[in-house]
C-alpha cells in the first residue's frame, strides 16, 4: 500500500509539465481514459491493497493464526499487483494516444478506435488476471478460517492450597 501511494504520487506529477498538455487531453474522449486509470489506480492499488492488510490483519487477530499458504500469498500479492500496474499503464496509454490524436482535427473516431483498438483487450485480460488472484486470497483466507491456531502459552492459575485443618 504505502509503495502504492509513492507510485500514485508519481502518477500525479507528470500533469505539472506543460508540454504534456494532460489537462487538455483529459477532457477529451480517449483522453478521459487517463482520469479514469488515475482513480482505478487509486480505488483498487492503493485502498484495494490497504483493504487486504486491514482484513489479514483482522483475521490473524481473530483467529489466532499467525501464519498462512506462503504459495497462495505471494501468488495472489503478484497477480493482484503486476494487473493493476499493467491495466493502468495500457489505460493510461490509450488515453494519453487517443488524446493525442483528437486534437489533430484531420483524425477521426474511427481512426482513433483504430490506433487504441489492440490495447483494449490486454486490459481485459488484465483485470481478469486481477480477478484470479483476488481469488486466491480469498481461498488463503478461507485456508486461514480452517487453520487451528498455534498453542497459546496461556498460564493457568496455580492449584489451591489446601484449607488449614482446625482441630
Amino acid at each position: 500500500t504505502i509503495f502504492n501511494v509513492f507510485a500514485a504520487i508519481a502518477f500525479t506529477t507528470p500533469v505539472i509539465i506543460p508540454q504534456l498538455a494532460f489537462p487538455l487531453k483529459l477532457t477529451v474522449w480517449p483522453g478521459t481514459w487517463m482520469f479514469i486509470a488515475y482513480f482505478v489506480f487509486l480505488i483498487v492499488g492503493v485502498l484495494g491493497t490497504l483493504g487486504w492488510a486491514v482484513l489479514l490483519d483482522l483475521i490473524r487477530r481473530i483467529s489466532g493464526v499467525e501464519s498462512c499458504d506462503k504459495f497462495l500469498a505471494i501468488t495472489s500479492i503478484v497477480l493482484i499487483e503486476v494487473p493493476i500496474y499493467a491495466q493502468t499503464s495500457l489505460m493510461f496509454t490509450v488515453g494519453y494516444i487517443g488524446g493525442t490524436y483528437a486534437f489533430a482535427t484531420q483524425v477521426g473516431a474511427s481512426v482513433i478506435t483504430y490506433i487504441i483498438g489492440p490495447l483494449v483487450i490486454p486490459i481485459g485480460v488484465s483485470i481478469f488476471i486481477y480477478l484470479i488472484g483476488t481469488l486466491l486470497g480469498l481461498m488463503n483466507v478461507v485456508l486461514i478460517f480452517g487453520a487451528r491456531p498455534r498453542s497459546s502459552t496461556t498460564v493457568s492459575p496455580p492449584p489451591m492450597a489446601p484449607a488449614p485443618r482446625q482441630a
